[in-house]
């Protein structure tokens, strides 16, 4: 029976290969050139491909990627089956919404991106992630925090972190995991002892579940990642660093919610003048949040309208510009232009942050709000409200469930998801703008979750 899901996956991609073409995009420059701004596994993946064809290297790159789409999906579907006993009907529909995120992007999406056929991170990482996320779920089900499954899923986040930054936020999610299963299991242990009350036990109970181990390998994971990027960025670019660009996106953020008497509060003269430079030419062009319409969606989305052209045009032509003058860095070094007009972003931002924070948090949430929107649906205010109901009900079903039957595997499933969804949101509009294709990795993973959950009530209720 698996091997009818595997033939719609493999319709579908291809459909998708045979009928598109690769899609060149902003970032596949970066990726291409080994860049340091840039994580170093798509970018090995575009190296290899040349190697093996440089004629036929972008047709290689999304012949792999669909290949993948087909075979991680099909291995999460059996992995559902397997699970949950899920029927052909259910199997179908749970088919039908991994094919969603490919779906929605290239019909609702601004850029109207085909996933698998565009060169960049997402051509792979919409297939690793549920892979990625199917091996937590295994790993949480096990009930074991520190064994071949825990250490192996956080090993795939690695990866996957390696591939797009972005992903460093399932560190968090697997040693959050990681610590309830400890917790649980060191709870079991003082319950079947005569110290029940006794929280210096439990204490020490959770301790000998593994906790060292947990913690120790969670900074292993983060230290193996800047290891790997250092060594990378070395080999291609002769510069031990990590990648550069996360501040200057950051401060895009900052230069946003910023009003021209916060400058007052930078101590350097020359970083003062450059901040006064950027600001006047950005809020010429109405680049900045007195100029949002009303309303948690307009906020947002105007946010979005500004923040590439805050850090690419208005930050970044200016930056470099002082950089030259000052450190004598010039494009004919762009590498380590990149590196310094980071650092420039990093000094101002520090000075900033403390004279607009209250502006910054406040447009902290409409970037969130956006997010979670994105996340579950489209934006506009119906599909707003949907999604408030949709975050209500999962919560309310998770507790009522987890009240029922401590065990519950939909309810598990969901509580992972919304921390996932929570985390990837909230780490990501730190960065900058939370665009769909950043968000909707956890909309499968949602609505699976959700109709388990349904599932797992109604037939209580009926058993």
């Amino acid at each position: 029976m698996n091997f009818v899901f595997l033939g719609i996956f493999t319709a579908f991609f291809g459909y998708l290969l045979m009928a598109g073409e690769p899609m060149y995009v902003g970032d596949t420059f970066q990726y291409e050139n080994q860049m340091i701004m840039r994580e170093p596994v798509y970018a090995l993946l575009m190296q290899f491909c040349r190697f093996v064809s440089p004629e036929n290297q972008y047709w290689l790159i999304i012949l792999f990627q669909n290949i993948l789409a087909v075979a991680a999906n099909t291995i999460l579907i059996v992995f559902m089956r397997k699970r949950f006993v899920l029927n052909v009907g259910v199997s179908l529909l749970f088919t039908g919404i991994l094919l969603v995120p490919h779906i929605m992007t290239p019909v609702f999406a601004s850029t109207h991106l085909v996933l698998t056929n565009a060169l960049m991170t997402e051509g792979v990482l919409f297939s690793l992630y549920p892979l990625a996320f199917m091996s937590l779920l295994d790993m949480m089900w096990s009930g074991n925090p520190v064994g071949k499954k825990s250490f192996g899923t956080l090993a795939f986040f690695l990866l996957l972190s390696l591939i797009r930054g972005q992903m460093m936020v399932l560190f968090v999610v697997w040693f959050l995991v990681a610590y309830v299963l400890l917790v649980k299991n060191g709870i079991a242990v003082t319950n079947r002892t005569q110290d029940k009350k006794n929280t210096f036990v439990l204490a020490e109970n959770i301790a000998k579940q593994g906790l060292t181990a947990v913690l120790a390998a969670v900074i292993i994971a983060f230290a193996a990642r800047s290891i790997v990027i250092h060594v990378y960025n070395y080999c291609e670019q002769g510069l031990f660093v990590d990648t550069a660009s996360g501040k200057a996106m950051s401060f895009a953020n900052v230069l946003y919610a910023a009003d021209r008497e916060d400058g007052d509060a930078v101590a350097d003269d020359g970083l003062r003048a450059l901040f006064y430079e950027i600001y006047d030419k950005a809020d010429a062009d109405q680049m900045n949040y007195k100029y949002a319409p009303s309303g948690i969606l307009g906020r947002a989305a105007y946010h979005e309208k500004c923040h590439d052209e805050l850090n690419f045009t208005y930050f970044a032509e200016s930056a470099r510009q002082y950089v030259g003058e000052k450190q004598g860095i010039y494009a004919d070094r762009f590498q380590e232009l990149m590196i310094a007009v980071d650092e420039v972003a990093a000094e101002l931002s520090a000075e900033l942050m403390p004279q607009l924070f209250g502006r910054y948090a406040f447009n902290y949430i409409y970037i969130i709000a956006l997010g979670f929107i994105r996340t579950v649906a489209y934006e506009n205010i119906f599909l707003a409200w949907y999604a408030i109901f949709v975050y209500i009900a999962a919560v309310v079903l998770t507790i009522l469930l987890w009240k029922r039957d401590p065990k519950s595997m939909a309810a598990s499933f969901m509580a992972v998801v919304l921390l996932t969804i929570a985390g990837n949101v909230c780490a990501t509009a730190l960065m900058i703008q939370c665009i769909s294709r950043y968000m909707i990795y956890n909309l499968p993973l949602f609505y699976m979750a959700g109709f388990l959950e349904l599932r797992e009530l109604i037939q209580e209720r009926h058993g």
